[in-house]
Protein backbone atom coordinates (compact mmCIF):
# COMPACT_ATOMS: atom_id res chain seq x y z
CA UNK A 1 0.00 0.00 0.00
CA UNK A 2 1.17 3.25 -1.20
CA UNK A 3 1.53 6.12 1.30
CA UNK A 4 -1.33 8.77 0.67
CA UNK A 5 -0.15 11.64 -1.66
CA UNK A 6 2.68 9.66 -3.00
CA UNK A 7 1.89 9.09 -6.74
CA UNK A 8 0.52 12.93 -6.31
CA UNK A 9 3.86 14.31 -5.03
CA UNK A 10 6.05 11.69 -7.94
CA UNK A 11 3.33 13.57 -10.49
CA UNK A 12 4.44 16.99 -9.26
CA UNK A 13 8.21 16.50 -9.23
CA UNK A 14 7.80 14.55 -12.86
CA UNK A 15 5.43 17.76 -14.20
CA UNK A 16 7.91 20.40 -12.61
CA UNK A 17 11.34 18.05 -14.43
CA UNK A 18 9.40 18.11 -17.58
CA UNK A 19 9.01 22.23 -17.51
CA UNK A 20 12.74 22.25 -16.56
CA UNK A 21 13.75 19.89 -19.02
CA UNK A 22 11.44 20.87 -22.28
CA UNK A 23 12.61 23.28 -24.40
CA UNK A 24 10.23 25.18 -25.28
CA UNK A 25 9.50 26.04 -28.74
CA UNK A 26 6.57 28.28 -29.59
CA UNK A 27 6.64 31.20 -31.94
CA UNK A 28 7.11 34.48 -29.95
CA UNK A 29 3.71 35.54 -27.76
CA UNK A 30 3.26 39.04 -30.29
CA UNK A 31 5.09 41.02 -32.70
CA UNK A 32 7.52 43.49 -30.94
CA UNK A 33 5.85 46.51 -32.33
CA UNK A 34 2.38 45.21 -30.53
CA UNK A 35 3.32 46.06 -27.20
CA UNK A 36 3.50 49.29 -24.98
CA UNK A 37 5.93 49.48 -22.44
CA UNK A 38 4.72 51.33 -20.24
CA UNK A 39 2.18 51.36 -16.73
CA UNK A 40 1.11 52.39 -13.71
CA UNK A 41 1.46 50.13 -10.65
CA UNK A 42 2.20 50.56 -6.62
CA UNK A 43 5.03 49.66 -4.93
CA UNK A 44 5.68 48.06 -1.78
CA UNK A 45 4.78 51.47 -0.31
CA UNK A 46 1.38 52.05 -1.97
CA UNK A 47 3.52 55.02 -4.81
CA UNK A 48 2.33 54.78 -7.94
CA UNK A 49 5.08 53.91 -10.35
CA UNK A 50 5.71 53.76 -14.15
CA UNK A 51 8.04 51.66 -16.30
CA UNK A 52 9.48 54.98 -17.56
CA UNK A 53 11.11 55.86 -14.09
CA UNK A 54 13.49 52.99 -14.79
CA UNK A 55 14.76 54.31 -18.31
CA UNK A 56 18.75 54.32 -18.51
CA UNK A 57 18.47 50.68 -17.92
CA UNK A 58 17.87 46.82 -19.14
CA UNK A 59 14.53 46.02 -17.31
CA UNK A 60 13.50 42.65 -17.49
CA UNK A 61 9.24 42.53 -17.25
CA UNK A 62 7.14 39.41 -16.05
CA UNK A 63 3.59 38.86 -14.84
CA UNK A 64 2.96 36.14 -12.63
CA UNK A 65 1.92 35.61 -8.90
CA UNK A 66 3.37 34.55 -5.71
CA UNK A 67 0.99 31.53 -5.32
CA UNK A 68 2.42 30.06 -8.03
CA UNK A 69 4.20 26.24 -7.41
CA UNK A 70 5.96 25.88 -11.02
CA UNK A 71 5.99 28.74 -13.15
CA UNK A 72 6.55 31.76 -11.67
CA UNK A 73 9.31 30.77 -9.66
CA UNK A 74 11.31 29.44 -12.75
CA UNK A 75 10.18 32.56 -14.37
CA UNK A 76 11.64 35.09 -11.31
CA UNK A 77 14.89 32.82 -11.06
CA UNK A 78 15.61 32.95 -15.05
CA UNK A 79 14.78 36.86 -14.72
CA UNK A 80 17.13 36.93 -11.95
CA UNK A 81 19.70 34.53 -13.25
CA UNK A 82 19.74 36.46 -17.08
CA UNK A 83 20.34 40.05 -14.51
CA UNK A 84 23.09 38.01 -12.57
CA UNK A 85 25.32 36.94 -15.89
CA UNK A 86 24.47 40.28 -17.68
CA UNK A 87 27.30 42.55 -17.93
CA UNK A 88 25.05 45.55 -18.52
CA UNK A 89 22.64 47.53 -16.03
CA UNK A 90 19.78 45.46 -15.53
CA UNK A 91 17.02 45.03 -12.86
CA UNK A 92 13.29 42.80 -12.72
CA UNK A 93 10.03 43.80 -12.62
CA UNK A 94 7.55 40.77 -11.28
CA UNK A 95 4.00 42.49 -11.69
CA UNK A 96 1.51 40.02 -9.79
CA UNK A 97 -2.02 39.49 -11.75
CA UNK A 98 -3.90 38.39 -8.42
CA UNK A 99 -5.27 41.34 -7.02
CA UNK A 100 -7.45 39.69 -4.47
CA UNK A 101 -4.22 38.12 -2.93
CA UNK A 102 -0.91 39.77 -3.79
CA UNK A 103 -0.59 42.90 -2.46
CA UNK A 104 2.33 45.34 -3.58
CA UNK A 105 4.17 44.02 -0.62
CA UNK A 106 3.42 41.19 -0.64
CA UNK A 107 4.93 40.55 -4.36
CA UNK A 108 7.70 42.84 -3.53
CA UNK A 109 8.59 40.18 -1.03
CA UNK A 110 7.96 37.36 -3.46
CA UNK A 111 10.50 39.51 -5.89
CA UNK A 112 13.09 40.03 -3.67
CA UNK A 113 13.90 36.81 -2.72
CA UNK A 114 15.54 36.07 -6.43
CA UNK A 115 17.19 38.96 -6.08
CA UNK A 116 17.73 42.30 -4.77
CA UNK A 117 17.44 43.67 -8.40
CA UNK A 118 14.36 42.10 -8.57
CA UNK A 119 11.25 44.33 -8.03
CA UNK A 120 7.49 42.93 -7.23
CA UNK A 121 4.51 45.43 -8.61
CA UNK A 122 0.78 45.13 -8.01
CA UNK A 123 -2.01 47.40 -7.89
CA UNK A 124 -5.90 47.39 -8.92
CA UNK A 125 -7.21 45.00 -11.04
CA UNK A 126 -7.75 47.63 -13.76
CA UNK A 127 -4.38 49.08 -13.31
CA UNK A 128 -2.98 44.74 -13.60
CA UNK A 129 -5.31 44.75 -16.40
CA UNK A 130 -4.17 48.07 -18.57
CA UNK A 131 -0.47 46.87 -17.88
CA UNK A 132 -1.19 43.27 -19.13
CA UNK A 133 -2.85 44.81 -22.28
CA UNK A 134 0.03 47.10 -23.00
CA UNK A 135 1.96 43.96 -22.84
CA UNK A 136 -0.33 42.15 -24.80
CA UNK A 137 -0.40 39.81 -21.71
CA UNK A 138 -3.55 37.41 -20.85
CA UNK A 139 -4.27 36.24 -17.28
CA UNK A 140 -7.70 34.64 -16.43
CA UNK A 141 -8.14 33.97 -12.59
CA UNK A 142 -11.18 31.43 -11.77
CA UNK A 143 -12.41 31.03 -8.15
CA UNK A 144 -14.65 28.34 -7.19
CA UNK A 145 -15.45 26.89 -3.70
CA UNK A 146 -12.85 24.57 -3.95
CA UNK A 147 -10.20 26.03 -6.27
CA UNK A 148 -8.84 28.93 -6.98
CA UNK A 149 -6.70 29.23 -10.15
CA UNK A 150 -4.76 31.64 -12.47
CA UNK A 151 -3.41 31.51 -15.63
CA UNK A 152 -1.49 33.97 -17.18
CA UNK A 153 1.18 34.12 -20.57
CA UNK A 154 4.68 33.21 -19.42
CA UNK A 155 6.58 35.70 -21.25
CA UNK A 156 9.53 37.68 -19.99
CA UNK A 157 9.65 40.60 -21.73
CA UNK A 158 13.02 42.90 -22.59
CA UNK A 159 12.82 46.56 -22.48
CA UNK A 160 15.88 48.60 -23.29
CA UNK A 161 17.49 51.48 -21.58
CA UNK A 162 15.52 53.80 -23.94
CA UNK A 163 12.13 51.87 -22.75
CA UNK A 164 11.72 50.18 -26.12
CA UNK A 165 10.48 46.51 -26.07
CA UNK A 166 13.92 44.27 -27.17
CA UNK A 167 12.44 41.42 -27.12
CA UNK A 168 9.94 38.67 -25.54
CA UNK A 169 11.21 35.34 -24.16
CA UNK A 170 9.83 31.82 -23.11
CA UNK A 171 9.78 31.23 -19.53
CA UNK A 172 12.90 29.07 -20.21
CA UNK A 173 14.92 30.71 -22.10
CA UNK A 174 18.55 30.26 -20.96
CA UNK A 175 19.84 33.12 -18.86
CA UNK A 176 23.14 33.76 -20.91
CA UNK A 177 20.63 34.48 -23.99
CA UNK A 178 18.64 37.11 -22.08
CA UNK A 179 21.28 38.71 -20.95
CA UNK A 180 23.27 38.46 -24.27
CA UNK A 181 20.02 40.55 -26.02
CA UNK A 182 20.94 43.44 -23.52
CA UNK A 183 21.81 46.65 -24.47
Amino acid sequence: MQKPGTVYSIHNFLIVLLLIATPVVADKPQELGSVTTEFSLLNRDGEVVHLSEFHGQNVLVAFGFTNCAHVCPMIAANMASAIRVSDKDAMGIFISVDTERDSPQITDDYARKFSNWMFGFSGSHQQVSEAAMNFNVTFVVTKSQDNYTVQHTPSIFLVGPDGQLIDTFAMNTPPGEIAAAMQ
